[in-house]
Order: structure tokens, then sequence, then C-alpha cells
């Protein structure tokens, strides 16, 4: 008996990953500035109150959380600020309890604003703190993310008041979201210069280029904001004591906001509100004429506030247009450099681009536009119409002006290869131009591009071209007693790789129609060559031999071309309308009956060049008296729907028709417009009279 081992695959377990090195480092460096913040704000507690009239901590712990964003271990942050917190405030005269929720209020504050900044200024979250406030709405949010925090937290500390023994009052609210409000604005704006100054430090040589950074080569502007204006501030407040003097010296900082970077203006509001509530809490200024202390500093503290806001404004807009002419003059640059290299391209062309605007005013016109349309190479760039003058169709007549290319294109027309004939003086034979106009989107400003290629020769090379393929088809029918022929051949282009062929035998004819792959010249030369070897052929009653000697004469050439022939072949007897055809991969032959009756006369074989070798097969039928034989090229079946269901319209088109001549000329008219169908079309008939 075989024991079988089940296998039991687990998913791999996810390790959570641990802080690192840099990690604890971070925190203790926190932790420490943390604990000296809160010391500085315990030691301005005036007696009789329960709160510091100073609490740089708040900044100190929003920095933290954001030097610490989505780093391992968040868990720790919140712990060690909720104990330096409550270890603080318990060792300067704060009960256990009163502590502990004051650390809460902290802890609250402090994941408020930092979940608002993610979301609000993500830059800076992602960066960690090294990346300063880029955007007067980036401002915005800092601000909105300081003053929600506070007033979120400020309950927790009118509880911890309570809880404290001091009774309830509305200014320790007032307080606590003034200071903390202004705190988080200086602290964290200061600790993100910094964080920027560190993070390029390494980019900059020298003391001279550091000294540029934050100066931004204002040096003089640089120490009258750093060096003066606190000296005034000094001044100002040792010598006026009132509180309405004190609003001119917010021109100190317009000015610096004005003038200086952000990292400037940063360290001139720091040292501004740093005098600002020193001599507060000394009692000296124009704040010291207030009631109390507490009130005195909650003042001072939103003047500081408003002071940092209005500065940190001006600053940030400044270097955001800065940088925004910066990159303007960086995209017009670029546009110059491109519209120069384009200008130089389109100059060098061989084909002539002549571009109008929405109203049909000449914008661009090349020399070799002018020199195809003008016989010059330069024409006066106002000049809009005088290089169209000598325009007209190509059989001589004048060209209205809404058949201008560029006007058919304007009104929403795709131009594509419209010829016409262009005379220009001094010359003796007209040009055959042909045109392309392509519409310009309007969110592009409008306007058409039109494209210009001298086709004289290729034209007259196709002309000819054309002719000897015409004389290469059957110039007229054959006499046939009891039989009438027609054929209609209408190329896609001068010529195609259509061909029909007949050949008169003495008890009856052979009839043939070809269809090589592809159009055009090439398809041409293939088609000529296809009809040259079979004519070349011996025994015309044997269709099927003729097939497959012609195949094999030919398939070196097909397989170098990569290109393969279809094929309708058939021999009609004449005296008894016996009829002996090949198909080679045709398939759009019938026999349509005087009773409207209609035989589809399949394939016998795949198409010539696909897969020679096998000898072909020939099928036999009979044509009987006012039966119509049809066979025509897949560019008629694709001009009038494409599917072998559409063969029932040319049954119904050729039923009742007289004579060959009407059944082939009823075919042709099921296609709508013979001059611009994609493919060849051609079309032979043999009827047998009735």
């Amino acid at each position: 008996m075989t024991a079988e081992r089940q296998v039991t695959t687990r998913p791999p377990v996810r390790r959570r990953r641990r802080p690192s090195a840099r990690d604890w480092r971070v925190v203790v460096v926190f932790t420490a500035l943390y604990v000296g913040a809160c010391y500085l704000g315990r030691s301005t507690i005036v007696e009789g109150a329960e709160v510091s009239l100073v609490w740089p901590a708040a900044g100190v712990s929003v920095l933290w959380l954001v030097a610490r964003a989505r780093r391992p271990w968040p868990w720790l942050d919140l712990l060690a600020l909720a104990g330096a917190t409550w270890a603080v405030v318990a060792s300067t005269g704060s009960t256990p309890a009163s502590a502990a929720i004051g650390a809460g209020a902290a802890v609250a504050q402090a994941l408020v604003c930092s979940s608002i900044l993610a979301v609000g200024v993500p830059y800076v979250w992602a960066a960690r703190g090294t990346r300063q406030l880029r955007r007067v709405p980036d401002l915005w949010w800092l601000l909105l993310a300081a003053g929600t925090s506070s007033v979120l937290s400020a309950p927790l500390v009118e509880l911890a008041v309570v809880v404290g023994g001091a009774p309830w009052t509305w200014q320790t609210a007032l307080l606590w979201c003034a200071r903390n409000t202004v705190s988080i604005i200086g602290i964290t704006t200061l600790g993100w210069t910094i964080g920027t100054w560190l993070h390029e430090r390494k980019s900059q040589r020298g003391v001279l280029e550091r000294l540029e950074w934050w100066t931004d080569g204002s040096a003089g502007d640089y120490v009258a904001a750093l060096l003066l204006a606190p000296v005034l501030y000094v001044v100002w407040f040792l010598e006026l004591s009132d509180l309405t003097v004190i609003f001119p010296l917010i021109a100190l900082t317009v000015w610096a906001g004005s003038r200086l970077p952000t990292r400037s203006v940063v360290l001139h509001t720091m040292i501004c509100g740093v005098v600002t509530i020193q001599f507060t809490l000394q009692g000296m200024g124009p704040f010291a004429g207030l009631p109390d202390a507490t009130t005195q500093v909650a003042v001072a503290q939103l003047y500081v506030g408003l002071v940092s806001v209005i500065g940190l404004a001006l600053a940030i807009a400044r270097d955001e247009r800065r940088r925004l002419l910066r990159d303007l003059g960086s995209a017009r640059d670029r546009a110059e450099e491109q519209a120069a290299l384009l200008s130089t391209v389109v100059d060098t062309m061989s084909e002539g681009v002549r571009v109008v605007d929405a109203a049909g005013r000449v914008v661009v016109r090349n020399p070799i536009a002018t020199l195809l349309l003008a016989g010059r190479t330069r024409l006066d760039t106002e000049d809009s119409t005088s290089d169209l003058a000598g325009l007209s169709r190509l059989d001589g007549t004048a060209l209205p002006e809404h058949e201008l290319p560029f006007r058919r294109a304007l009104a929403g027309e795709l131009v594509r290869d419209q010829d016409l004939l262009v005379r220009v003086p001094g010359t003796p034979e007209p040009r055959i131009v042909t045109f392309s106009s392509t519409p310009i989107p309007e969110s592009s400003g409008g306007g058409v591009v039109t494209v210009l290629r001298d086709v004289t020769a290729e034209r007259t090379e196709l002309r000819r071209a054309a002719q000897v393929q015409a004389s290469l088809l059957p110039s007229r029918g054959l006499e046939v007693p009891g039989f009438g022929l027609a054929a209609r051949f209408v190329p896609a282009g001068s010529v195609g790789g259509d061909f029909y062929d007949w050949q008169r035998l003495p008890d009856g004819l052979v009839l043939t129609l070809a269809d090589v792959m592809g159009k055009g010249p090439a398809a041409a030369i293939l088609a000529a060559t296809t009809r040259s070897v079979l004519h070349a052929q011996g025994s015309l009653h044997d269709v099927a031999g003729t097939l497959s000697a012609t195949e094999r004469a030919m398939d070196a050439d097909l397989v170098n071309a990569g290109a393969f022939v279809t094929m309708f072949r058939a021999y009609v007897d004449a005296t008894d309308g016996r009829v002996s055809y090949t198909d080679a991969g045709h398939g759009l032959s019938m026999i349509i009956g005087e009773d409207g009756s209609a035989r589809r006369l399949s394939a016998t074989g795949l198409p010539l060049g696909i897969a020679p070798g096998p000898a072909r097969t020939s099928v036999q039928t009979r044509m009987r008296p006012g039966d119509l034989l049809v066979t025509f090229s897949d560019g008629v079946l694709d001009a009038i729907g494409g599917s072998m269901g559409d063969l029932d319209q040319v049954r119904d088109v050729v039923r009742g028709t007289d004579t060959a001549e009407d059944a082939a000329d009823a075919v042709l008219s099921l296609v709508q417009d013979t001059r611009h169908a994609d493919d060849d079309l051609t079309v032979v008939t043999l009827k047998r009279a009735a």
C-alpha cells in the first residue's frame, strides 16, 4: 500500500519592517528636541496659570511626525511624544492626571495637524520635511492644519486645567489656540527650511554659494531683514507702549516678503516673533497695556502669527512667480529653438508646404511652394492670393475658389492628392501639382496645412503606362456566332493589376479574367507579364494545363514580388455552349439563366503563386440559349458590399438584360463612385443568344 504525502503550500509570511538605525536616531533626536522645547515652554508659566504662555513644542511635534512619515512603527513616535509631554509637565508642577490629559492633547494636535498636511501638502509629507512650501495654497493648508488641530485639542486642555484644580476660563483656550497655531506655523516652516538646506547642501560648493542660497543674491536686503529689522523691533518695544503703533512694523515684513526668498523670510519672521514674545513676557512694549499677562501674550502670539502669514504669503508668491517666469523663459527658448529647427526643415523639404490660418491668410510658405506656384523662391508674406492665380483643373478650365484645396479643408474636408494644373509665367508648359490639405485642430488655432508636390513627370509616365496597358487589352469584341461579348475596366489609379483577355478559336473562344494582388504600376507589370506568359502557351483548349504551365513559368517572379494572381479562364464551345473552366482562387463567376436562375462557378484551386506544384483541374458546365456568363474582379465585390451574399445584387441587376454590353454596364452601375474606387474594377460578360 502506497502512502501519499499531502503537501500544503502556505502563503509567504510578510515580514513587518523594523526601524533602521537611522529611524532610531531620528526618534532620539526629536525626543531630545521636544523635551527641551517643553521645558522652555513650561518656564513661561505665570503665577496662577496652568498653561504656558509660549509652547514651541507644538511645532516640534509636527516636525517630528512629518520627519517620520511612512516609516516603520509610527506608534513609537506617538508613544514617545506622549511620554515626554507627561514627564515634563508632571515634573514642572502639574498633577499626574492633568499631565496625562495634557499629553493626550499634545498627541491629538500633532496627529491631526500632520494628517491634514499629508492630504493638503503631500510633497512635503513625502519628502519628510526636506522641501519648502512652494505655492501659496500650501500655506493655507498649513494654516488650516495648525488652526484646526489647535481648536480640536483645546477642550482637552480645558479638561486638564479643571482636573488640576484651576477654574475654567476662556482665556486658557484662547492662549492654547493662539500659541500653538503660531508655534506650528513658525517652527515647521523653519524646520522645513533647515531640512531643505541640509538636503541641498551637498550640491552647494563653497561658503559663498551656500550664503547665496539663503540670500538669493540680495546680501544687503538679507542683512537688513535679519539684523536691522529686529533692532528696530527692540527700539520700538523699548520706547513705545501704545498698542496701535505696533502695526507699522508689519511694513518691514511686507518689504522682506517682496524682496527675499521664502527661506530668508522664515528667519526674519522667526527672529521678529521671538523679540515680540520675549518683550511681552517681560511686560514691555505695546502689548503690555492689556489687562493681564495671559491676554498680553495671546494677542502678541496672534500678532506674530499675522506677521508670519503675511511674510510667508508674499515670499512664496514671489518665489512661485520667479519660478514661473524662469519656466516661461525656458519654454520660450525651447519654442524658439524648435521653431528655428522646424523652419529649417520646412525650407529644405523637397515638397512645398503652405500653411494658412482659419481666415485663409498665409502663415508659412516655404521656397519650394512659392517656386511651384509662382516660379519664384520668395513672395511678400502679406500676399496670400497671387500664388494661386495660375491654378486650374486638369482639363484647363478655371478652378472656382471653393474648390481650392485649402478652402475645401477649411470646410472640414480631408483633401488627398488633388491634381491641378499650375501655369507659371515664363514657363512653356503647365505643371501638374498634387495638393494634400489637412485641417489644423481648433485647439491649435485652426487653419490648414497643404503639402504640394510636382508630379508632372510621374503623371506623364503613368499616362504612358496606362496607354501601354490599354493597348494590351482586347481593342474590340470577337465575332463568335450566337454569342455576344463585352468588358469594362476601370483601374484604381492610372494603371491597375486587373486584366481581361479573349482569344478566338475555330470552334469557340477562350475567356480570361485575372487579378494581381495589389494595384498600381507594380501590379500592372505583373499583369502584363501574366498575360504574355498565357499567350505563349500552345494548347488553348486545355485551360487547366495552360494555368499550370503559366504558374510554373512565373513561380520565381511571384516569389520575388511576394504576390499572387487569382484567375478565371474558360474555354467556350460555340457549337453547343459547353464550358470548360479553371478557377485559381477567383470564385466570382456566375451563369445566369434566361429564367433568372444563377449558378456560381466555384474556385477549383488556389491562386497562382500560393502553392505551385499540383496540376490544375477543370470543371465542365454548359451555357444554354439565353444564358449569361458574368465574371468580375474582387474590386467590384468590395465596392458593392464585400460579402458573397452581395452576389445576389449582380444576379438581380443583369437579369433581363438583352446584350452582353448591357449586362457589363449594369454590373458596373452597382459601384456608386467608380472614380474613387479603392481597387481596380473589371467586368467581363458573355451572352448566348436565345
